[in-house]
């Protein structure tokens, strides 16, 4: 994550993804786009062809549910990338051993390390229900930002069973634990 991610992030509580990472994290919501688009190009090609057909009631549903799913999908993804907030008077050495216990606890690999992030992932078994989840910690004066998403480096998912919410829920009772 570049320094201009990172102030992004912060500013906006939201995820800043790269372009591939937004391909992986979308993908859903492409997918389910590209069945009413593969319709609409069918018909505008035989249109141009001169045998223009209208479109059949069967055509029709086809096109809404997937559109309406994938709006929907949407908007799920991306309040994902959305960050919980936590104020607190701790400083980023006093982080440390916090972050350490949670992610011994949920076998969390650290992914990029320094003064003003954490990312970390997961590497679940196959047969686990995930694919894997990115962790992302950011230091802000006198607030941590926490996000957990499936990872974007894997296959796309839409479901982790719950891990996402584990990973923040178990951090943030911790620095909740620590800061009184």
């Amino acid at each position: 994550m570049t320094n201009e991610q990172i102030k992004y992030s912060i500013e906006t509580g939201e995820i800043k993804l790269g372009n591939w990472d937004k391909f992986t994290h979308y993908g859903i919501v492409g997918f389910l786009f590209f069945i009413p688009a593969m319709f609409i190009f069918f018909h505008l090609q035989d249109y141009f062809q001169g045998t223009p057909r209208p479109f059949r009631e069967g055509e029709i549903w086809f096109m809404i549910v997937p559109s309406l799913l994938g709006l929907l999908f949407y908007r799920l993804q991306r309040n994902r990338l959305k960050f919980k907030s936590i104020n607190t008077n701790l400083t980023r050495e006093e982080f440390d051993p916090i972050i350490g216990k949670v992610a011994n606890e949920l076998e969390w690999s650290p992914y990029l390390v320094n003064k003003k992030i954490i990312i970390a992932k997961t590497h679940p078994s196959f047969f686990s229900g995930s694919w894997g989840e990115q962790i992302t910690i950011l230091f802000d004066t006198n607030r941590i930002l926490v996000n957990s998403i499936c990872d974007p480096d894997k296959r796309s998912s839409v479901v982790s069973m719950g891990r996402n919410k584990q990973n923040m829920n178990r951090l943030i009772e911790e620095i909740k634990k620590a800061s009184r």
